[in-house]
Formats: structure tokens, C-alpha cells, sequence
């Protein structure tokens, strides 16, 4: 047949082969496991009858012991409590028995089970009925007991009595003689004697007859029951007769009562003697389920030994079988063996196993390599393996022609291997070129970073000395020339101020300090003082510069009054620089807000008629120093100004839009969800209060700072001791006691948080006091701040000093000693609307604070030290010039010549001509004398 002669076809026939083998032993085994499950079954009834049969036995004696237990209940609840247990013990008895009789056919243990339960049944009720007779016979008992002892008490106070007139008529004897006191005698034996003795025998007879009544309740027997009722009505008649002595008309009624009570006995005797019969029933019940519970298991030791009988004999009928059983599968499982070696032999390894293994070696030879001449697989047939034997021979003869082509690849991926390699490392070269232009990018921002920040300290350290030298310079009194150096001084400090600003600004930007604050502040009020300020500026060029301000605009707003002045004045600068003619108008209006404001944001216009600015350029004008030179010509600056404004907008929720055409002047606009704030702010400053004069050391190493410092804490009404370093503040402390230091953070002999740690323990060593200390510093960003109050200062004062912030630190600190002791001083006041070329805002300020003389004596510090500091800075080398500037710088913007310590700023990063420095030097003086002449009359 051709379906055999396949290799399945062969497999097919050797496995239905040893199927049909396997199947004729399955059935026989399914025979003999037949039969041996039904022995099993008949086991398990077998063992099941045996279990409940011991069941049945411990149930038996839980009812019994149930049943005693309910025979002798004393209370209702032990009785209730014993009857659910017994009800339950029958339910079971009554499951147990139905399956043990299940398939008998025996009514016999039902009509056991139903005599168990009925008679269980009748002795609960004979239970209940005791009780209550017990409860009825305690009852009656008590009040027998009761009548009793009250006869025995009120017989007890008849004694007393009698005692008492015994005794009154022995006292009596001694008075009387003769017959009288015979016929008192004869009195005193016959009656009061006898009465005493009626009364004992009364009260004697009544105890005796308490006592009767509880043996009778106590009695056990029907007889005894008898006899004691007998005795107490013959003991109750004499106590009827005695009673009759007694007296007293109220207490012979109780006695009569109390006997009318003791007369009831013989109910207490039924009670009894019916108690007794409930007792004997519940005995006779007892033994009744005593002999049905041994009848009961009697009939079920039956059953189960007949059970056990019909289960040997299955046992011995499937033995057999099984013999039978296990001889059939012992040939059958001969018969299959033979026949499975044949099998195996002849068609798994003779027509399968070893063609395989044949094919199984050429596969692994041709997959070695080896391309040989094949053995053949199966030398006749057409089943799969001759067709894989086929395969093969054909599969290497593909192989031989393969490795032909294989070598010829070779060579060429070789070929191929080499130019890769090649520009592999030409790639390489650049990608590692990439990596260190990019290192030099991060480094040099790094550098950035680092000279801006360094910077930023040093820009504010020399200008506190130059606005506090200002300050003091307005109390001296100046001669014209000097006026007009002090003149000169401040238009160049303003040019200063304006591009440090910028400078310091935009690296706040870069290094993300740049926080919008939220704060309360009058919107008009900003806007008009704006307005006020650059108004002179452009009128003096023939420019109008107009206000537009929604009338509806809340009055008092939220958010960083400082970025927003900062934004507008830049805005408003560039339209005065750029515009020639025509006009600038600023407007202020409600915008609706698509955000999730509560209110319209606030639009805010800066539109001027200047040149103009091309498309094309607008995007570049918000560059960081990017200069755009219009038409009227370059007006100097950094650059950074719209900058700065676009990322402080930016910062405060905005966004900086510029629209203009050449020749159609510039709009810069911007939006700011600014809210309605309900704070009421002050009309004008809150004035200074000087507090108690304190004795304060001030450590700074910079002799203009030192100057503006002293010359401020001495207006402050305090006794200030100088030290240029810390070597000698720390000599100081030890000489002198001080009641606060304000240290300069960066001083050249050691840092300003060692030196508040060693001043502190000083202090507390020599003077037995603390030494608070407030750090100055022109490193203001907040984690600066941050760190000097966590090493341990009291507070943070930041460069340029201002008066009313020193005054406030101290202020803060000693605010719980005391009022201030001297009148107010006005921090500050309104600012000028028309300020003229020689105006100085930091000496304007300093000039009330610290007076017309102190401000030229800082003038003319900074004119003949600086003077020195220029010849020496012209003819010095690279790092003495840059040390020399340094100082020149800090000295300038203590003063307000910004625009001189500009220039210094640029010699002190490796820039600028120093030689063009003397006559930038002797600009600022000029600048500091026009001021000092057009201030001559104010007070010293």
C-alpha cells in the first residue's frame, strides 16, 4: 500500500500497533478496577457505619450526661441552657440514625430514636415543674422563717421586760417590811417569774420551730415529711398557748399573725412532697432512656456486623478476580514487549534511526565545510528520508558552487572594509574636534559667568563709597571749581550707574536670579513719576512727551514694582534718544486677559515718531549687546537694555512686541495680568527714627566705604570704631567692648564669616557678651544672602549702603530697647520733574543724611587719592593696572560717577586705554565740583 510506504505511513503502523496493545491492556485493567471500586465503595460504607456507629456511642453518653445534668438543674437558665444542648444531641441522633439506616429497610431505630427524644422531652418538662415547685417552696420557706424569727424577737423584748420588772421589784424589797414586803415577794415569784418563763419558753419553742421548718424543706423522704408536720401543729398549739402571756395588746396581735403564718406549714409540706414526686418521675424517665439508648446501640452494633460480614465476603470474590485479572495483563504485557522490540528494531532504527544518523553526519560535514562526497542515506525507497538524502546531495553541490562566490566576496569586503575604516576615523577626528570646541564653549561661558559675578561685587564695593561720599560731600562747603568737578562727576556717575546696571542686570539673567516679586504699589503713580522724569530730557530736544492713562485702572495693583520701572524707563530712554522731533506717548490700559486672570490684564504702549526700525532688524535690537546706530546718530550704551526689559517681561508673565516701519517711529508694547490689589499704601515716606547710641565696629577695607560708613553711622547717632582688616578688628575686640560690628564680607587678610566666628568668641571670652555682627556686602543674590544669615549674621546690608537700610538693620536688631531718641529724619522725598546737567541722584540722597561737609570730605579724598591712583595706574603693568582700577572703581561709584567706573571697569577686565584714564579722571572731578557749587548754600 502506498500509504505505507512513507515514513509516516510507517510510523503510523508501528504506533496503531502498540496503540491496540496498549488499549487491550487499558481495558482489561478498567475490568479489574471495576471490581475494585466497588469493593472500595462497599469499604467506605463499611467505614462510614463504623464511624457513625462510634458516633452514635459518644452521643449516647452526651445525652445521658445532658440528661443528668438537666435532672439536677437549679436554676431556669441552667434548665433552658441543658434543653437546647439535649434538642441539639437529638437532631444529631436523629441524622446519625437515618444514615445508618439508609438501605436497610429497618424502622426500628426510628421508633428508638423518637421513645429517646419524647422521654428526653417529658424530663424537661418534670424539670421545669421542680423548679417552679422549688421556687414556690422557697418562697414559703422564707416566709415561715420570717414569722418565726419575728415571734422569737418580739418574745426576746417580752424577756427584757420582764428582766426589767424583775429586777425594778428586787429593788423594791429593801424598802417595806413586814406583810408588805411579803405580799411583794409572793408577787415577784408568782408572776413576774412565771412570765419571764412563758416568755423564754415562748421564744425557746418559736427557734426550735424555725428550725422544724427547714428540715422539712430539706427533708428527702415522704415519711419524714409526715412526721415533721405532725410535730410543729402540736408545737405550734403550745406556742398558741403562750402567746396568750404576752402583755402588750400590739406585739400579742403580731405574735397572733406571726402564728397565723407558722399555721401555713403544711403547704410547704405539699410543696415538698410534690418535688419529691417530680424527683422519682425524672428517675423512672432516666432509667427508661438508659434501656432505650442500650437498645439503641445494640441494634446498631447489628448493623454494623453485618455490614462487615458482606464486606469480606466481597473481598473474597474480587481476590479472586484480581488473580485472574492479573494474570491476563502479565501475557498481554509479554506479548506487547516482544512485539515492541520487534518494532523498534525494524522500523525505528532500521527504517528511521539510522538514515537519520547517516543524514544527521553529511548535514555536519557540509556544515564543516567539508564538501565530499555523500554516503548515501536510504539505498532504496521513495520515503522522506530518501528525499533528504536527495537534498543533501543537491544542497552540496550548491555548496561547492557557493564557496566560489563566497571567495570572491571576500575580497571585495575586504576591499570595501578599508575605505570604511578609513573614513571611520576621519569621522573620529571630527567628532573629537566637536568635543573640544564644545568643552572651550562651556569653559568660556563658565568664564563668563565667573567675571560677571566678580564683577557684580566688585562694581558695588567702590560704589558704595562713591554715593556715601556724595552724601557726605553736600554738608563741605565748595568753592566754584569745585562745583563744577562735582557737576562733572555726576553726569559721568550717571552714564556709570546706567551701563553697570545694565551689565549687572543681564548677568542676573543669565545665571537665574531673575524672580518676579509680588508686592502692592500705585499704578499712576509709577507711570507719572516716569513720565515726570524723562519729560525735561525730551522737551529740552523739542519732543513732546505725553501720559495716557485709563481712567478705569485699579488704583493699587500687584506685582514687582522694580522689573516694571525698569522695563518702562529703559522703553521710555530709547524713544528720548532716538526720537529728534515729534512726539513719545506712553499708554496704560485695560486689556481683556484669556488667561486665568480675575481681572483684565494692563497694557502698557511706548510709541515715538523716531527713524524707525526695518523688519528685518527688529529681532536683532533685543540681542544682547547689539547696538543699532539710527538716523540721529549713535547715542553710546551697552546694548543690553531691551535685552534685559524682554526677559524681565518675560519674567513677570509678559511678552516684549516691538512694531515700527523706517520713517514711522517704534511701538514697544507689552501685557501683564496685573490684579487689583485692596492694600493701602502710605501718602509719603515713613520717616527714620535714630535710636539709642550704640558703640559699633566697622571692618572695611576700602577708605572711601570706610568714610561713607562712618560718616552715615555718626548721622545715625552712633560712636563708630574704624578697622581697615580684620587683624585689627579682631586687636580691637579684645581692647574694647562693642555692642554690634558691621563687617565687609571680602577683606584682604581673611573672609568675613571666620572673622564674625572669632569676633563672637572674643567677646564672649573677654567681655562676658554676645557680639552680633551685620554683613555688607555687594553681593546681593540670594543665595548669597542666604549663606551669610546661616554662618551667623544678624542681618544683610547690601553695597551701596543706603542710609535708611543700615538704619533699619540696626534698628531690627536693638528694636526691643527702647524708643528713639531723637526727631524723625525724612527718608526720602518726591522725585524732580526738571533734573539739571549737574544732577547726582546718590548725592541728592546722601546730602540730608550725612551733610554738606562730609560729602567734601569725601570729594576731596577721592580727588587727591585718585589722583595718585591715575599716575600709577598709567605708568603700572598689566596686573597693577588692573588692581589700580579695582580701586578707582569702588571709590567712583561710592561717589556716583558711574560713567568713570565704567571706564575702570573696562581697564580691570584687560581692556580700554589706560592712558585716556587721567582725562576721564579729571571729567568726574569736574562732574563732582558742579555739583558741589550748584549745592553751595546747603547746610554744612
Amino acid at each position: 500500500m502506498r500509504i505505507f510506504s512513507g515514513l509516516g505511513g510507517k510510523l503510523l503502523l508501528a504506533f496503531s500497533l502498540m496503540a491496540l496493545l496498549t488499549l487491550s491492556a487499558s481495558l482489561l485493567g478498567w475490568v479489574g478496577l471495576s471490581h475494585l471500586r466497588q469493593l472500595e465503595q462497599g469499604v467506605q460504607q463499611t467505614l462510614a457505619d463504623q464511624e457513625l456507629a462510634r458516633t452514635l456511642s459518644r452521643l449516647s453518653g452526651e445525652i445521658q450526661s445532658a440528661s443528668r445534668l438537666l435532672a439536677t438543674a437549679t436554676s431556669e437558665q441552667e434548665r433552658e441552657h441543658q434543653g437546647r444542648l439535649l434538642t441539639l444531641q437529638g437532631q444529631q441522633l436523629q441524622q446519625v440514625l437515618a444514615q445508618l439506616g439508609r438501605g436497610q429497610g429497618s424502622t426500628s431505630l426510628d421508633q428508638l430514636s423518637q421513645s429517646i427524644i419524647g422521654n428526653l422531652g417529658q424530663q424537661g418538662w418534670l424539670v421545669g415543674e421542680r423548679l417552679t415547685l422549688m421556687a414556690q417552696g422557697e418562697a414559703q420557706r422564707a416566709r415561715l422563717v420570717a414569722a418565726a424569727g419575728q415571734i422569737a424577737e418580739l418574745a426576746r423584748s417580752q424577756m427584757e421586760n420582764a428582766e426589767t420588772v424583775m429586777v425594778a421589784g428586787l429593788g423594791s424589797l429593801y424598802q417595806p417590811q413586814g406583810a408588805q414586803a411579803a405580799r411583794t415577794l409572793d408577787r415577784l415569784l408568782e408572776q413576774d417569774l412565771d412570765w419571764l418563763e412563758q416568755m423564754t419558753e415562748l421564744r425557746h419553742r418559736t427557734l426550735m420551730q424555725q428550725q422544724r421548718i427547714e428540715e422539712m424543706w430539706r427533708s428527702e423522704r415522704q415519711e419524714q415529711l409526715q412526721t415533721l408536720l405532725q410535730e410543729g401543729q402540736r408545737e405550734l398549739a403550745i406556742l398558741q398557748l403562750r402567746a396568750g402571756a404576752v402583755t402588750d395588746p400590739a406585739r400579742r396581735q403580731a405574735v397572733e399573725q406571726a402564728l397565723t403564718v407558722l399555721a401555713q406549714s403544711d403547704k410547704l409540706v405539699q410543696l415538698r412532697s410534690d418535688w419529691l414526686g417530680k424527683g422519682e418521675a425524672l428517675q423512672v424517665l432516666a432509667s427508661a432512656n438508659e434501656a432505650l439508648m442500650s437498645s439503641l446501640n445494640q441494634q446498631v452494633g447489628e448493623l454494623v456486623s453485618r455490614a462487615r460480614d458482606s464486606l469480606g465476603q466481597s473481598q473474597q470474590a474480587l481476590s479472586q478476580r484480581l488473580r485472574l485479572l492479573e494474570q491476563a495483563l502479565m501475557g498481554i504485557g509479554l506479548l506487547t514487549l516482544l512485539l515492541l522490540m520487534l518494532l523498534m528494531w525494524r522500523m525505528v532504527y532500521g527504517r528511521i534511526v539510522w538514515p537519520l544518523q547517516r543524514a544527521v553526519a553529511g548535514m555536519s560535514r557540509l556544515a564543516r565545510g567539508e564538501l565530499a562526497p555523500l554516503e548515501p542515506i536510504a539505498s532504496v525507497g521513495r520515503d522522506e528520508l530518501a528525499e533528504l538524502g536527495r537534498a543533501l546531495q543537491v544542497f552540496r553541490d550548491n555548496a561547492v558552487e557557493l564557496g566560489r562566490y563566497q571567495r570572491e566576496l571576500e575580497s571585495r569586503v575586504e576591499e570595501r572594509t578599508g575605505q570604511l575604516s578609513h573614513a571611520n576615523e576621519r569621522l573620529n577626528e571630527e567628532v573629537e574636534k566637536q568635543r573640544q570646541a564644545r568643552a572651550e564653549a562651556e569653559q568660556a561661558n563658565r568664564a563668563k559667568s565667573v567675571f560677571l559675578a566678580t564683577m557684580s561685587h566688585e562694581i558695588r564695593t567702590p560704589m558704595n563709597g562713591i554715593l556715601g561720599g556724595l552724601t557726605l560731600l553736600e554738608d563741605t562747603h565748595l568753592s566754584d571749581t569745585q562745583q563744577r568737578y562735582l557737576a562733572a562727576i555726576e553726569h559721568s556717575g550717571e552714564s556709570l550707574l546706567e551701563i553697570l546696571n545694565d551689565i549687572l542686570d543681564y548677568s542676573k539673567i543669565e545665571a537665574g536670579h531673575v524672580e518676579a516679586r509680588r508686592e502692592p504699589f500705585p499704578l499712576f503713580q509709577l507711570v507719572d513719576e516716569l513720565s515726570a522724569l524723562f519729560r525735561p530730557k525730551a522737551a529740552s530736544k523739542g519732543v513732546t512727551l505725553a501720559l495716557e492713562y485709563a481712567p478705569g485702572l485699579a488704583p493699587v495693583v500687584e506685582g514687582d514694582l522694580g522689573k516694571l520701572r525698569q522695563v518702562l524707563a529703559n522703553l521710555l530712554g530709547n524713544a528720548v534718544k532716538f526720537t529728534a522731533r515729534g512726539q513719545i506717548t506712553l499708554t496704560v490700559a485695560s486689556l481683556v486677559c484669556h488667561g486665568p486672570c480675575a481681572e483684565p490684564c494692563i497694557r502698557f504702549v511706548v510709541r515715538d515718531t523716531g527713524p524707525g526700525i526695518p523688519a528685518d532688524e527688529q529681532e536683532a535690537v533685543f540681542e544682547a549687546f547689539r547696538q543699532r546706530q539710527r538716523d540721529v546718530g549713535h547715542q553710546g550704551g551697552t546694548g543690553l537694555g531691551l535685552a534685559i526689559s524682554r526677559k524681565l517681561v518675560a519674567a513677570m508673565g509678559g511678552e516684549l512686541i516691538l512694531a515700527s516701519e523706517p520713517g514711522k517711529g517704534c511701538e514697544f508694547s507689552f501685557s501683564l495680568p496685573l490684579q487689583r490689589s485692596s492694600a493701602q499704601l502710605p501718602a509719603e515716606a515713613q520717616p527714620l527714627h535714630l535710636g539709642q547710641s550704640r558703640d559699633i565696629l566697622l571692618v572695611e577695607d576700602n577708605e572711601i566705604n570706610r568714610l561713607v560708613a562712618h560718616g552715615m553711622l555718626t548721622r545715625l547717632g552712633h560712636r563708630v570704631t574704624l578697622a581697615e582688616d580684620g587683624r585689627s578688628a579682631l586687636a580691637l575686640v579684645t581692647e574694647h567692648p562693642f555692642e554690634l560690628a558691621l563687617l565687609d564680607i571680602n577683606l584682604p587678610d581673611m573672609d568675613g564669616m571666620t572673622l564674625r566666628e572669632d569676633l563672637a568668641a572674643i567677646s564672649e571670652e573677654m567681655h562676658e557678651r554676645p557680639l552680633p555682627a551685620i554683613a555688607i556686602s555687594a553681593q546681593m543674590y540670594p543665595e548669597d544672602i542666604c549663606h551669610c544669615l546661616a554662618a551667623g549674621f544678624v542681618d544683610f546690608v547690601g553695597k551701596p549702603v543706603r542710609l535708611a537700610v543700615l538704619a533699619n538693620a540696626i534698628e531690627r536688631l536693638f528694636r526691643q530697647e527702647g524708643a528713639s531718641i531723637e526727631p524723625p529724619v525724612q527718608l526720602s522725598a518726591a522725585p524732580s520733574t526738571n533734573q539739571p546737567e549737574w544732577a547726582n541722584p546718590v548725592l541728592d540722597a546722601d546730602l540730608p543724611l550725612l551733610g554738606m561737609a562730609r560729602i567734601r570730605q569725601l570729594v576731596a579724598l577721592f580727588e587727591s587719592q585718585g589722583r595718585v591712583l591715575v599716575d600709577t595706574l598709567i605708568q603700572g603693568d598689566g596686573s597693577q593696572q588692573r588692581q589700580l582700577a579695582h580701586k578707582l572703581k569702588g571709590s567712583a561709584l561710592a561717589l556716583g560717577l558711574t560713567g568713570f567706573a565704567s571706564h575702570c571697569a573696562v581697564i580691570e577686565a584687560g581692556g580700554g586705554e589706560p592712558a585716556a584714564i587721567g582725562s576721564q579722571f579729571d571729567e568726574a572731578v569736574a562732574a563732582l565740583q558742579r555739583w558741589l557749587a550748584a549745592n553751595r548754600d546747603a547746610q554744612p
